[in-house]
């Protein structure tokens, strides 16, 4: 049985044949993936090595090596923090303990976090150092006094 839509095999065999070899196809083969499952699952690695003759370990390696890459189902909200020098000197790290504290909160009070937090090199604001994306809402100047808001609109 088939684990891709016909569209999406036809798309992933254009890019391996667009490509000198099937391992230089594995970016945009996993992107291709990501877009239309919403993350990288083990059953996908397995059917890029068995119906597309990909290397699993291969395959395995790129997708946890880059963190554009999810090999985990998303959360709804996914909250990345700018961690490069600038922000940390601005309070980052604070930010990211408050941030893991609200989620640990919601988990102790027996509910599902909607959150997921990650630490990310530079999001492009170093002016509004620490920065932060929720999704795609960017926010500035983050810090332990207004953490607790932008989160607690996420919830509703």
């Amino acid at each position: 049985m088939a684990i891709f839509s016909e569209e999406i095999s036809t798309q992933i065999r254009a890019y391996l044949d667009r490509y000198e070899t099937k391992r230089s196809a594995i970016l945009p083969v996993l992107h291709l993936i990501q877009d239309n499952y919403e993350w990288i699952q083990p059953q996908h690695i397995d059917a890029l090595e068995s119906e597309f003759g990909l290397s699993r370990v291969h395959v395995q390696e790129v997708a946890s090596f880059y963190s554009m890459y999810r090999l985990e189902k998303p959360k709804p909200f996914r909250i990345l923090v700018c961690d490069n020098l600038v922000c940390t000197i601005a309070g980052a790290q604070k930010t990211m303990t408050c941030i893991r504290k609200h989620m640990q909160a919601i988990e102790e009070a027996g509910r599902e976090c909607p959150f997921s937090l990650e630490g990310v090199p530079c999001l492009g604001v170093c002016d509004g150092a620490p920065a932060m994306l929720v999704n795609k809402e960017r926010f500035l100047k983050v810090n332990e006094a207004n953490v607790e808001t932008i989160l607690s609109k996420y919830q509703r």
